[in-house]
């Protein structure tokens, strides 16, 4: 996981209150055993002198500033390989069907969506009036079109849609068909999706972020992803904000989308300042960032008190690290080889 996803998770809807702040605000994370240790306690810390805001930060009245580790440049949210990548497309493109903060499916793009008694066939409503960032319409075409990339044989992003069981999802995969015989778009409205069996987690596969057909999908034909993974310095979505211009080593810019479903943001702008441990603290104290995430000690916490102007969140990190080996490889398949690969003395 990310420096910054760590502190900064960047749902939309989080991430459209965070630009709604004034003051400046720091986030901070920890390992869990800090706080079952009773080093520190968890919550908001807010800022005790406002008057203390560096001046560069308080003349720049119509831009946000967030930090962020260098991203690798895949802004598609069907294909980034880091989670600095996922907090670039989080602000580009908005989900069909979201979480609330309880980790509650809500309507996104989708003004609603109902389920057959056997929980087999899902029908999706989009919200009328939805377009993408350049004024194109958003409909149904566009969310079958997602689902059909994700089922391409030559799709090898992180998500898994086979766990949704779409019907003649695995004929096209393996080249037996040429559509998914489980999407039915009824009308630009209405999207139906039929499943082979019940699936707690269906809604939340197939409710991810919206494609462009007319612009990912340009002489899309199976087996041939070409063209869309040529466009992934050049993302077109229909979340908050729209993609400008990305400045390796150094930033990600954005407007304001006018089109968004929600409402144009109130901050016109908005940049992704690439930072990293050893600078990040000075960025921030000097008003050149207005928003990261820090991954410190508890010492150092007392340095962004001492700011005056900083909102601290404090949280523990619910980070995890695991390894995984291709068995396929004939000397993995030893499992003292594994052992001894992932084993130390204690």
């Amino acid at each position: 996981m990310s420096r910054l996803q760590q502190g900064l998770k960047t749902r939309q809807t989080h991430f459209a209150l965070a630009l709604k702040v004034a003051l400046l605000g720091g986030v901070v994370a920890f390992s869990s055993a800090v706080f079952a240790e009773g080093l520190l306690k968890e919550g908001i810390t807010p800022a005790t002198d406002a008057s203390q805001i560096p001046a560069s930060a308080k003349l720049r009245t119509d831009t946000v500033v967030a930090g962020i580790s260098e991203p690798q440049g895949i802004f598609n949210p069907y294909f980034f390989v880091n989670g600095w990548d996922e907090n670039v497309t989080n602000v580009i493109f908005s989900r069909l069907i979201d979480w609330d903060s309880q980790g509650k499916l809500v309507p996104g793009l989708a003004e609603s969506w109902t389920v057959s008694p056997d929980n087999k066939v899902y029908t999706i409503k989009l919200r009328p009036g939805l377009t993408f960032s350049d004024g194109s319409p958003l409909t149904a075409e566009d969310v079958a079109f997602t689902l059909t990339v994700l089922l391409d044989p030559k799709y090898d992003g992180d998500t898994d849609i086979t766990l949704a069981n779409i019907a003649g999802g695995t004929d096209y995969k393996a080249g037996k068909a040429d559509s998914v015989s489980g999407l039915k778009v009824i009308d630009p409205l209405t999207l139906q999706v039929t499943t082979t069996q019940p699936g707690a987690t269906t809604l939340a596969k197939i409710g991810g972020p919206v494609l462009s057909k007319a612009w990912y999908g340009k002489g899309y034909q199976r087996g041939n992803l070409d063209y869309l993974r040529s466009l992934h310095g050049k993302p077109l979505g229909n979340g908050p904000y729209v993609y400008d211009k990305y400045i390796p080593g150094q930033e990600i810019r954005f407007h304001a989308n006018s089109h968004f479903y929600r409402g144009t943001p109130p901050t016109p702008r908005f940049i992704y300042r690439v930072t990293n441990p050893s600078t990040n603290f000075q960025l921030f104290q000097t008003g050149e960032t207005d928003y990261d995430a820090f991954t410190s000690r508890p010492d150092d916490i007392e340095q962004l008190k001492m700011l005056g102007f900083a909102n601290i969140n404090l949280y523990g990190s619910s980070d995890y690290s695991q390894v995984e080996f291709n068995v396929h490889r004939p000397a993995l398949q030893d499992k003292r080889v594994r052992q001894a690969l992932i084993y130390r003395p204690g």
